[in-house]
């Protein structure tokens, strides 16, 4: 069997440089070729990869290199905007959650806050818009008080403030500064469709408190973390948003030499939770360079054909760098596709979840198709070279 096509050098550099410990010869070579520097800064763009590439780049060719001069301004200039503004996240957060410990609410940090403040070196070490932070359902209303007197008011959006009711997080909470930054006030680690079989209290019970300055927030244990990362964004982005920050928190927890394999592994399987892991850590290692023990990719693999996996493997990475291959025609086959990997049966999962067959967001939004069947069918015959272009380059791995 034929391995799958290889990535694009532009493609290939982004990613590379989520690894926490990047090969720098690689991205000097990479760097030294000629590359699309306009897709190159669409892609760090688009995952607030700029800062980390800046940096990358700069270790691995001081100066630039061959960089042309307008990429590396573009570059410089992005980084230090993004750095100002997790610095100010940072500064932010250590006075959200003073005022939080001064009303004697438990927050628990999820997602890139924890990991900012525990596995990485930093914000600036690890982009992010928003913080998400978790309380208990006693505590949601002095969290909510303590967010607004520390300057987070709450969105004024009304798509947001309706359709997300009842969710497992509030609607967000913003800065007073037009930076774009914001709080989530979760209430559950997952969407209540989610079908895992997470058990919340547990991760409360083994929180410990985050390294000082922020040592008045709780944090999990960094297998819990890595195991929501992967459900997050195998289940809840669905394979496509969020894939480099993903990525490189793994890079970063997995490189930990105290690291528990064994205990991820364990409750990776009592969550139901195999396939989205195994994914995941897949992709963050065909994408990265990030070494996953063998073994445990073996435990974690649905019972599927590797040909199949190829090239399900090739879908996902067309999801996350769009333009590394022709971009699947239809969202019912993007969805097939998607079940086909996760395996909800096998998983154990009562149902997939991650559907809305009553379009809320889409209709919210003014943004929900109007299309006939008809004309949805007439549409796609007229794209069949579309479909032809994907059909040869998603299903390569199997020639």
């Amino acid at each position: 069997m034929a391995h799958p096509p290889p990535l694009s050098p532009e493609c290939r550099l982004v990613f590379a440089a989520a690894h926490t410990a990047p090969d720098s010869a690689l991205i000097a070579e990479l760097v030294s070729t000629p590359l699309n520097w306009a897709r190159v800064i669409t892609l760090a763009e688009q995952e607030r990869a700029t800062p980390t590439l800046w940096r990358a780049v700069e270790r691995a060719a001081p100066g630039g290199g061959s960089v042309p001069t307008a990429a590396i301004e573009h570059l410089r200039r992005s980084a230090m905007v993004y750095d100002f503004r997790m610095l100010r996240l940072g500064s932010r957060l250590q006075l959200t959650l003073a005022e939080l410990e001064s009303r004697g609410t438990p927050v628990l940090l999820l997602k890139g806050a924890a990991l900012a403040t525990t596995v990485h070196r930093g914000f600036t070490d690890r982009p992010m818009t928003d913080v998400d932070m978790l309380v208990r359902l006693a505590d949601v209303r002095a969290a909510r008080d303590a967010l607004i007197d520390s300057g987070w008011p709450e969105t004024t959006d009304p798509v947001l403030l309706t359709l997300l009711q009842d969710e497992h997080h509030l609607p967000h909470f913003v800065d007073t500064e037009p930076t774009g930054l914001r709080i989530e006030l979760h209430t559950m680690l997952l969407p209540p469709d989610q079908p895992f079989a997470l058990d919340e209290s547990l991760v409360w019970q083994s929180a410990r408190p985050a390294p000082p300055p922020f040592a008045s927030a709780l944090v999990a244990d960094r297998e819990f973390l890595l195991l929501h990362a992967c459900l997050h964004f195998a289940w809840s982005h669905m394979m496509h948003f969020g894939a480099w920050r993903t990525f490189r928190d793994v890079s970063a927890l997995v490189r930990d030499p105290a690291f528990d394999w064994d205990l991820f592994v364990e409750r990776a399987r009592d969550c139901k939770g195999l396939t989205s892991c195994y994914w995941t850590l897949r992709v963050a290692a065909r994408m990265t360079g990030v070494v996953i023990p063998e073994r445990v990719m073996r435990v974690l693999a649905p019972p599927t054909l590797e040909p199949v996996r190829r090239v399900l493997e090739r879908h996902f990475i067309t999801l996350i760098a769009p333009g590394e291959a022709p971009p699947c025609p239809s969202i019912k086959v993007a969805r097939a596709l998607w079940l086909a990997a996760l395996r909800p049966r096998w998983s154990g999962h009562a149902r997939a979840g991650r559907f809305d067959p009553d379009h809320r967001w889409e209709h919210a939004r003014g943004t929900a198709s109007t299309e006939t069947f008809v004309q949805r069918v007439v549409r796609h015959a007229g794209g069949i070279r579309h479909w032809w272009d994907f059909a040869i380059r998603t299903l390569a791995p199997f020639s």
